[in-house]
């Protein structure tokens, strides 16, 4: 908190976050007319065209920055952002956001992230929860049973053949969040939250899944020689790196090691 009201350079929010899933937010945005917020674990909900200072911090356990290897005890990521929510000077309520609009509420998370609002989400007034659209991977009975009604059926199709949006796992929720917004609503939807779960298995039938590879693990320092040699070729881009090393070179990588891995890369090369 104390950092946080004391941090004098500021920076409009949509400056700062470049990945993939962002910027299908972005755009998923645009197409509906909505006003973009981020989840942020280091700052709680933030509308994308406000000022925020420069950060790293996230509650994904295996990444260089996450904060659960500097709390104490237990991690409760529920307890986090309730934490965070009440003394961040950069923080949005997400009630008195949801207020003042009228038309969906899209919420496009991981699992983790997803975890950490759950309490949030699930404490919205009716009228604003019938709103609630949810875009994520994680497995339904991870999910709060309160929020399971909202969560629109998008699963490993997305990545297959058949998909205009594949990616990696980790901007699944913002590749989703995206169809929805150009091939499932429309100008004015009225539908329910489970009319607009029947188009979108509709508009998924017949795709098909993505093929499995049997991918092979290899040592930090081999993985870090690849994104070296391919960095000019895919412009420093972590999408196009992740993808190649997955798909051409057959490696197993989790997403929060490459991308601690691809930060190293980055800070060489500046």
């Amino acid at each position: 908190m104390r950092r946080l009201a004391s941090a004098s350079e500021l920076y409009p929010a949509s400056d700062l976050y470049g990945g993939r899933g962002f910027q299908e937010a972005v755009l998923a945005a645009d197409i509906l007319g909505g006003d973009l917020l981020v989840a942020s674990a280091g700052l709680g909900l933030v509308e994308a065209r406000s000022k925020i200072p420069a950060y790293a911090c996230t509650i994904l356990t295996n990444a260089a920055d996450s904060i659960v290897a500097r709390t104490r005890g237990a991690f409760a990521p529920t307890e986090w952002w309730g934490t965070l929510a009440s003394v961040s000077p950069h923080h949005q309520g997400l009630a008195e956001l949801t207020r003042r609009s009228t038309g969906p509420i899209c919420a496009a998370l991981s699992d983790s992230y997803l975890d950490m609002l759950s309490d949030d989400l699930v404490a919205l007034p009716q009228s604003a929860l019938g709103r609630l659209r949810i875009f994520t991977r994680a497995s339904v009975d991870k999910i709060a049973p309160g929020l399971r009604p909202f969560v629109m059926p998008y699963d490993d199709r997305l990545d297959g053949p058949d998909s205009p949006v594949r990616g990696t796992r980790g901007d699944f929720a913002g590749r989703a969040l995206r169809h929805f917004a150009e091939e499932i609503a429309t100008k004015g939807d009225q539908r329910s939250a489970a009319e607009h779960a029947r188009a979108v298995a509709g508009a998924l039938q017949g795709w098909e899944m993505p093929p499995r590879f049997n991918r092979h693990r290899l040592d930090d320092a081999a993985i870090l020689d690849l994104i070296r040699s391919r960095w000019d070729a895919e412009r420093g881009s972590s999408t196009r790196l992740l993808r190649h090393l997955r798909d051409d070179r057959g490696v197993a990588c989790e997403q929060g090691r490459f991308a601690a891995l691809a930060r190293q890369v980055r800070a060489e090369r500046t």
